[in-house]
């Protein structure tokens, strides 16, 4: 099943800030002016919120349950401002837990369902949100959650980077390249790799109280069967599956992203 933002009542994509001291992400809205299901996209290391567009423009289809997607662009990462430091998971989290609270949570109207997808570190983000922050992230969804433990390295993590190039679609590849290159500093994105492995997800997911879905494409050599079927098992609520494609599912099958969206929101 498929599809959610009803036509009537929708919006044109708007930009919006939240500010945290001295961190700023920028959320791309889009979808249901009032919506049933709000949907927060959280990239993953030197990427931005356009690598969801593929998911963003399955969840908006015409459907029975009014959606809003929130695509957001974490601190010194595509539409972000520059960080002016090194930013740890956990203060990405807080930046998205924000972002939640000010801009879906305290919208006029009754709240609607939030789930939080997160790519690769950007699993890590929502796995410490949701453990962080409850009320903020409720549920969420892991597609290629990083970085597994038994590759826990810069060099490993390249190797595997490398091998899941080979077989990416051109589009993820192009997204990823001008977002790398561009609109990240390589300072910066060296900065976060660290910060991706010394987070430990395995860790947290214990403490997280709310339903988890953990995702990865069939052939995805960043996140093997293996590590997804482990942080499954480490989450109280959680679950794992598989999608066609590579590291990056969101190219190759959004709507099996979506499917999994509506199972972790319980959204029917």
């Amino acid at each position: 099943m498929t599809a959610r933002s009803s036509t009537p009542g929708t919006t044109g994509t708007v930009g919006v800030r939240c500010a945290v001291g001295d961190l700023v992400a920028v959320g791309h809205v889009s979808g249901a002016a009032a919506p049933r299901l709000a949907v927060v996209l959280v990239h993953g290391v030197g990427s931005s919120a356009r690598a969801f567009d593929p998911v963003r423009r399955a969840l908006l289809r015409p459907g029975p349950t009014p959606t809003a997607v929130h695509a957001v662009d974490l601190p010194g990462f595509g539409a972000a401002p520059r960080a002016p430091r090194d930013v740890t998971i956990a203060e990405h989290a807080d930046v998205v837990a924000a972002y939640v609270r000010r801009h879906v949570l305290d919208a006029p109207g009754p709240a609607p369902v939030v789930v939080l997808v997160g790519h690769s570190m950007g699993a890590q983000v929502v796995v410490q949100a949701m453990a962080d922050h409850p009320r903020e992230a409720p549920a969420g969804v892991l597609v290629g959650p990083t970085a597994d433990r038994r590759a826990r390295s810069a060099p490993r993590q390249a190797l595997r980077l490398a091998r899941d190039a080979v077989g990416e679609r051109p589009r993820a590849l192009a997204t990823l390249a001008v977002d790398y290159v561009l609109r990240c500093s390589l300072p910066h994105y060296a900065r976060q790799v660290r910060q991706m492995l010394r987070h430990r997800v395995e860790d947290v997911l214990p403490r997280v109280p709310g339903r988890v879905v953990v995702l990865r494409g069939a052939h995805d050599p960043i996140a093997p069967r293996a590590w997804v079927r482990e942080l499954a098992a480490a989450a109280p609520r959680g679950t794992w599956r598989e999608t066609r494609g590579r590291h990056h599912a969101m190219d190759a099958d959004p709507d099996g992203i979506v499917a999994a969206v509506l199972d972790a929101g319980g959204v029917v």
